[in-house]
């Protein structure tokens, strides 16, 4: 069965039953909070400060329910007649009608500030007056063993508080600093309330009809325990003529102190002009550029919804504080499309953590919390997204002087342009080189689990030295340099000689010289990532390049292609971690949606467009051979990957929201399969590669004050400029 469906243009994704495969969730944020909100309006809400660290606001289990005319309702369950969640990127809606009444509740996270604004409201649809009911009831996310929570005597709002947890003695000052107020607030007194879990429901169970709905109220009871069951909930009561509707807000934040809080209950948000104003910020963020191509689905994920994925990642660290250097990089990549500048100031702080004579970690936590788990490992492929990266953040800002921009190192206080930034990095890493003249693989390169091959510091990488190839090309166009360039002919040769294994390339060379992902293995004969970048770096040419492509025809499925073919059945110490991986999830044989749209990029690297866009439709969660009734996942984002071994699971999304795919396709699609590329140093170019079947498609895009627009109409492309 469908679940749901694209309405607007693509601008709304109406969910029309509870009962989803998976949690169908819209992402709700600004740059300090951030809510997952489910097709039932569960979802917790997390603060983010201004380090990426989170804490949690509430948790997510939402309850809402009504009374009309004394008889209860549980909401959101869908017990009405009909169902409709509506899914933006400023807001969520549910509307939910049963007999004699409607029900509607909306969430949206304002531009600015921790909170979240929710309105309920109920309209009497009978032909008679009516009362009705509303009570919502949030849980507070616990802050300790020991808290409290009461409704205030001098403002309509609940809150909860207590005394953060500690257990040494000389920490308790410390946490008493940490001390906040998680408050519901709302615009009209309630007419009870209540804090304790319990006694709200009348048991443990919470999924049955609550006692107090039952009874037609609350107990109007606080919360003074050690033991976490405090959660906030609110009645308001309404007589209601026929036809007529009446609404209750609320804000749910937190603040240092009650005094804070009361002042934002006493003078309650304008809700519908802080509701404008997100809906205004996502218009603008849209309006960076648009397609038009024949696929919708493709058009709304591309012009609404990759674009919201992809500013939660550059602007919220992907929502944590551990990451590596190329997730971020990457995703300042394809950011720099939507806001160049934030991009640039963004990739800057990148920049100031490389190390004088040019090594940069690839592992570190943005909170400064001790080094643990990959941030104590040393991965061998941070210069190469330092450098593509950085080069396209500054190429769309329209201003080739960014490169001369002064930028000082994370050992030493000199500032030097970012170009000599980025010379460093290609250096450093040349100086990276195996006894074959192949980059090292270190602990590891893009593929965090393939640890088995470099760890004596030996192995070396057939992917890196790939990327790396590119990357100096990229490099060299900006600055030329005669040893770099020596550098980029020497990788290039030495991975033609030792990396062809007939029909593909191999995935590298261990410590003891033993090639891996080549025809004589049992497992993983085939790697994804070398071949698509063999295309990419230029190695693979003439009949090693028709071999190359053909191999990868090989690793298709109807959603993608595999990253490793055939996977891991069993673990191999030369390959590591990746071999103990289950078979056919993430890298171990998964089709790996990265991976693939490194596969697209490298489709029009040679000229084909036909296979970039074939391969794209594949990957989108609406594809007809996959859909979201079998992909089981809300087709609004790109998953990290989906199931690739051929048994009851084949194609099952991983549900899994972060991903570097999102970045890539709003690149690739644009500057490659459109043809469509900015450049501070090139101006704007136009060298489409489109599949014969796109007759008559379009795309608008912003770059460096002006408008253009790219129209193709009967296979003839005209290029125009405001």
């Amino acid at each position: 069965m469908a679940y749901g469906k694209f309405c607007d243009g693509g601008r709304a994704y109406v969910v029309e039953t509870p009962f989803t495969p998976s949690p169908y969730i819209n992402k709700l944020f600004n740059d300090e909070y951030h809510v997952e909100i489910t097709q039932r309006m569960e979802g917790g809400g997390i603060c983010m400060a201004p380090n990426y660290a989170s804490s949690p606001l509430k948790d997510g289990d939402n309850h809402f329910y009504a009374t009309y005319n004394g008889k209860p309702y549980i909401l959101c369950r869908g017990n009405g007649e009909s169902y409709a969640c509506e899914h933006r990127l400023y807001q969520t809606e549910l509307c939910e009608r049963f007999e004699g009444f409607e029900a509607r509740i909306r969430v949206f996270v304002p531009t600015r500030g921790q909170r979240e604004i929710w309105s309920v409201t109920l309209t009497n649809t009978g032909k008679e007056r009516a009362e009705l009911s509303s009570f919502v009831a949030f849980p507070f996310g616990s802050p300790s063993m020991q808290c409290e929570a009461r409704l205030d005597s001098e403002a309509p709002f609940l809150y909860q508080t207590g005394h953060p947890y500690y257990t040494r003695y000389e920490e308790k000052e410390k946490a008493a600093a940490r001390t906040v107020v998680r408050y519901i607030a709302t615009d009209r007194a309630p007419a009870s309330f209540e804090c304790d879990r319990l006694r709200f429901f009348g048991s443990d169970y919470a999924e049955g009809m609550p006692a107090a709905v039952r009874n037609g109220r609350c107990e109007n009871g606080s919360y003074e325990l050690d033991r976490v069951n405090s959660l906030g909930v609110m009645q308001h009561a309404f007589t209601l003529e026929a036809g007529e509707s009446a609404t209750a807000h609320f804000q749910l934040g937190k603040e240092k102190t009650l005094d804070a809080v009361r002042a934002i209950a006493r003078s309650f948000p304008d809700v519908e002009a802080e509701r404008l104003a997100v809906k205004a910020l996502w218009e603008e963020r849209c309006a960076a550029f648009t397609v038009e191509t024949p696929n919708e689905e493709l058009n709304s994920l591309t012009n609404y919804w990759l674009k919201r994925q992809l500013t939660y990642f550059a602007r919220l660290n992907r929502g944590g504080t551990y990451c590596p250097v190329r997730n971020q990089l990457q995703d300042y990549l394809g950011y720099a499309i939507l806001d160049p500048e934030e991009a640039l100031k963004k990739a800057i702080l990148i920049l100031k953590r490389q190390h004088f004579d040019g090594f940069l970690k690839q592992y570190y936590n943005t909170d400064g919390a001790p080094e643990a788990r990959l941030c104590l490992l040393r991965h061998s492929d941070s210069y190469i997204w330092l450098i593509l990266c950085v080069i396209e953040v500054i190429e769309k800002t329209g201003n080739k002087d960014n490169y001369l921009l002064p930028v000082e190192y994370k050992d030493n206080d000199t500032a030097e342009p970012i170009i000599e930034h980025l010379m460093k990095a290609a250096r450093y890493m040349a100086g990276q080189r195996g006894e074959r003249g192949l980059c090292l693989m270190l602990d590891g390169d893009w593929n965090d689990p393939v640890n088995g091959p470099g760890r004596g510091g030996k192995g070396e990488s057939g992917w890196n030295s790939m990327a790396f190839v590119y990357a100096l090309e990229r490099l060299l166009a900006v600055r030329y340099d005669e040893e770099l360039a020596a550098v980029r002919a020497s990788v290039m040769e030495a991975i033609n000689r030792h990396l062809w294994d007939g029909d593909h390339y191999a995935a590298g060379i261990n410590d003891d010289g033993v090639r891996y992902g080549v025809n004589t293995d049992k497992q993983a004969q085939r790697f994804l990532n070398t071949q698509s970048w063999a295309i990419i770096s230029g190695v693979a040419t003439g009949e090693r390049l028709e071999k190359t492509v053909a191999t990868v025809e090989r690793m298709k499925t109807p959603f993608g292609y595999k990253l490793i073919d055939p996977p891991f059945a069993e673990y191999d110490p030369i390959w590591g971690r990746v071999s103990a991986k289950q078979m056919g999830t993430t890298e171990n044989g998964s089709v790996y949606c990265h991976s693939v749209m490194f596969k697209v990029f490298s489709d029009c690297v040679r000229g084909d467009g036909e296979a970039a866009v074939d391969t794209i439709l594949r990957l989108l969660p609406t594809n007809p051979e996959n859909p979201p009734e079998k992909n089981r996942q809300i087709p609004i984002y790109y998953p990290n990957y989906y199931f690739g071994c051929e048994d009851e699971n084949f194609g099952h999304s991983s549900c899994h929201y972060r991903t570097g795919t999102v970045a890539w396709h709003i690149w690739t699609l644009l500057e490659y399969v459109f043809g469509l590329r900015m450049s501070a140093t090139e101006g704007v170019t136009c060298k489409p590669c489109l599949p014969k079947d796109w007759k008559n498609v379009k795309l608008t895009r912003r770059f460096a004050g002006k408008t253009y627009t790219l129209t193709v109409k009967d296979g003839n492309a005209t290029l125009t400029e405001e």
